[in-house]
């Protein structure tokens, strides 16, 4: 298996991207699985609790279209490193502050120096993979952000009693510390790309050529439009769907702690596969397929009565959700040229800030306003939307004349 996995992906530097974003997803992860309750601790309101959350989106949004620029300049293996480090201050200090104007700042730059991150690892990932296997590789990039996000709320919640959430908050500063040495240290220089993606010997991906933003932008509209709803879905859910649990469902906070786990564990087992599917007979048909079962996860999720209930669908409906990432991600990376990619990265990453921006705040105040499972209907709501998005332009993906070929045993 494994020497299969190096024999169809031989550049070292992709694994050490995948080390390089485990290490950091579990930082993520033990973060965010804390979060909720940290600022549960600070007395904030569902609509000041999603206000910062916007904060964050507000700091991608900031830094997602220089980050390409950024990357440009000086590369993204040293982005990768110094962003790591800017995120590792910022989750280490957050506990600590206690005043909304502090909070926001935090969570402002946090965002910015996330996408940083974000868009050096995928940039790294599309120039380095071959055309006719970005969605595994990819696959295999969400795989790993997913065990981190596995391990981190499980760590969180096995050393509950062992250490406080201030001091898991500085544990896991430490962990994203180690993933910016990784980077660093084990990463080779960018590489030097021919414009067709799947022959990397001439031309510099740096050079500068003029980009038509507007044109690249409507290129990629479909691979935005996920990743939108995914930033939408993802931000809202991690915030309110404990506090529904908790508050609606009379779930233990404890327990809530795990949602994220449901998630991601679901993602584990969806996304190689649906990657491998989307390498072969196209990423959006396969895209608009998972969407449909989260549509219908969404729905069932609010009649049921119990945890382990909810946690199955989580595991499935969150999963399908979940492993939208890494095919929308090898969807932009199909349409754009490898000269492209840094820009495309950063389109690509507005568009999902933008739904993180919006996802808290809409969701935040739908939950004081109507009740808790409006947001579940609006989660519904806006991947139903996206179903029929990609149906409309469903023609973006070059391999959209192989959809009737798709089949269960691909």
């Amino acid at each position: 298996m494994l020497e299969s996995l190096r024999t169809r992906i031989p550049d070292k530097n992709i694994w050490f991207v995948y080390l390089t974003i485990l290490v950091l997803s579990i930082a993520y992860g033990l973060a965010i699985a804390l979060t909720p309750e940290v600022l549960a601790s600070r007395s904030l309101s569902e609509g000041q609790v999603g206000q910062l959350a916007s904060w964050f989106g507000f700091g991608i949004v900031s830094f997602a279209i220089p980050s390409g620029a950024i990357i440009r300049r000086f590369s993204a293996r040293n982005t990768l490193a110094v962003c790591i480090l800017g995120y590792a201050l910022m989750i280490g200090i957050f506990p600590f502050l206690e005043d909304y104007t502090t909070i926001a700042a935090c969570r402002y730059l946090d965002g910015a120096f996330s996408v940083g991150a974000w868009v050096s690892c995928e940039t790294l990932l599309l120039w380095r993979s071959k055309q006719d296997s970005k969605a595994f590789v990819t696959s295999l990039y969400a795989i790993a952000t997913a065990m981190g996000y596995v391990i981190g709320p499980i760590g969180a919640f096995v050393l509950d009693d062992v250490l406080s959430p201030d001091q898991l908050f500085v544990v896991a500063g430490c962990i994203a510390a180690c993933a910016s040495v990784i980077g660093r240290v084990l990463l080779e220089r960018d590489p030097v790309l021919a414009e067709d993606a799947s022959s990397p010997h001439e031309g510099s991906v740096h050079a500068n050529t003029r980009t038509d933003w507007p044109g690249l932008a409507w290129r990629i509209k479909t691979s935005s439009a996920a990743t939108f709803v995914t930033g939408f879905f993802q931000a809202s859910a991690v915030l309110f769907l404990p506090r529904y649990m908790h508050i609606v469902k009379h779930v233990p906070e404890s327990q809530t702690r795990l949602v994220v786990a449901f998630s991601a564990a679901g993602m584990l087992l969806f996304s190689n596969l649906a990657g491998r599917i989307g390498d072969k007979r196209g990423h959006l048909v396969v895209m608009r397929t998972l969407a449909t079962i989260g549509v219908i996860g969404m729905i069932a999720f609010i009649p049921l009565p119990s945890f382990w209930m909810m946690a199955i669908v989580m595991f499935f409906a969150g999963g399908s959700l979940a492993s939208m990432p890494p095919l929308s991600l090898a969807l932009q990376g199909v349409i754009a040229k490898p000269s492209e990619y840094a820009q495309s990265n950063s389109i690509f990453n507005v568009f999902f800030a933008t739904g993180l921006l919006l996802g808290p705040l809409m969701s935040g105040f739908a939950f004081e306003r109507w009740g808790g499972e409006t947001i579940l209907y609006l989660f519904a709501a806006l991947w139903a939307a996206f179903v029929w998005v990609s149906w409309v332009f469903r023609r973006d993906d070059p391999r959209h004349a192989e959809y009737p070929k798709l089949t269960i045993t691909d």
